[in-house]
């Protein structure tokens, strides 16, 4: 059962000059989310975005969804968050092994 994850963008902060360049992305609140076996779960978190190379810069008005998605899964934090949330979730997927039972001498016939 491998576990699917999907980022949703909240909220974008920027930085409205930078090296010659206007409104730049410096961080981007997101949801993460995922699923193994019907057990979900998700958090928010912030994602510190790399200073743009200027060669290559989106300027804020053009980008799309998937440019932000792919700066954030650019970031140091972004794959130890996904392995931390899939962790999670295949804990919740496996079957117990401990809990509790009622005493035996307390169980009705």
């Amino acid at each position: 059962m491998a576990a699917t994850t999907a980022l949703a963008i909240d909220r974008l902060e920027v930085q409205y000059s930078m090296d010659g360049l206007k409104d730049v992305v410096i961080t981007v609140s997101a949801t993460l989310s995922g699923d193994v076996s019907g057990n979900t779960d998700s958090f928010t978190s912030g994602f510190n975005i790399a200073s743009p190379d200027p060669s290559s810069f989106i300027e804020f008005e053009d980008l799309t969804e998937s440019d932000v998605a792919n700066f954030v899964k650019a970031t140091d934090g972004y794959t130890s968050k996904v392995q931390w949330l899939t962790g999670e979730l295949y804990k919740k997927s496996q079957p117990a092994t401990e809990g509790m039972l009622p005493l035996p001498w307390d169980s009705e016939e």
